[in-house]
């Protein structure tokens, strides 16, 4: 395992990474600054099918599917709500927006420094479309080129199979990974697949 112990950093100390043997980022609020946009839909669509929202909780579920999510709160609140309707409104409202995603510039700096470097890839729980669309659009497809969506596994965050199926299209060993994550349920999937993992915050790392 790497010996050495990332930590809190800013631009000008940045850490040293390529002792391991792949980068695997989550996506959505690590790699790009989408979160806002998705909260933004998750806020108007509960509003109008009646959904309790909570903006702090629905950003810990970063990285499960919105299809999930919508279950899962349906029946914590005992309420009937028609999921394919409530994901099609929240997704046409992010869609609206997507072009307005950006990679925090931190998270930019660390993907260009370790290009042909050590091998990257991207395990999201966003759709293959959406996900393909931002790194197309933010050019991030030039710099990784493994990408592993919702669509891709039947376990989502927190399990681990995202990450697992990243490193096995890398060829790398998980327990020689190193996952950056935003939210607690991503780091857990992490954890899960035997990989050290870094919680990043707006491009600030943590190890966790």
């Amino acid at each position: 395992m790497p010996q050495s112990s990332p930590c809190d950093h800013h631009q000008s100390e940045q850490p040293r990474f390529d002792e391991y043997d792949a980068l695997i980022f989550d996506m959505d609020g690590t790699l790009v600054d989408s979160m806002p946009l998705h909260l933004d839909a998750w806020e108007i669509t509960s509003a109008e099918f009646g959904l309790p929202f909570d903006r702090a909780q629905l950003n810990e579920y970063g990285g499960i599917p919105t299809r999930k999510i919508v279950t899962m709160l349906a029946e914590r609140h005992g309420m009937t709500i028609d999921v394919e309707a409530f994901a099609r409104r929240k997704v046409a409202l992010y869609l609206a927006r997507i072009d307005d995603v950006r990679v925090f510039p931190a998270m930019w700096e660390l993907v260009r420094q370790y290009h042909d470097k050590v091998p990257m890839g991207i395990g999201t729980g966003s759709t293959r479309e959406h996900a393909a669309h931002i790194l197309r659009q933010t050019g991030l497809d030039a710099f990784i080129s493994v990408l592993v969506s919702a669509d891709d596994v039947v376990n989502h965050k927190p399990h681990p199979d995202t990450f697992l199926k990243v490193a096995e299209q890398l060829g790398a060993n998980p327990a020689n990974c190193l996952v950056f994550e935003d939210t607690r349920i991503g780091i857990q999937a992490g954890k899960a697949a035997g990989m050290t993992t870094l919680l990043a915050t707006e491009g600030t790392l943590q190890r966790v």
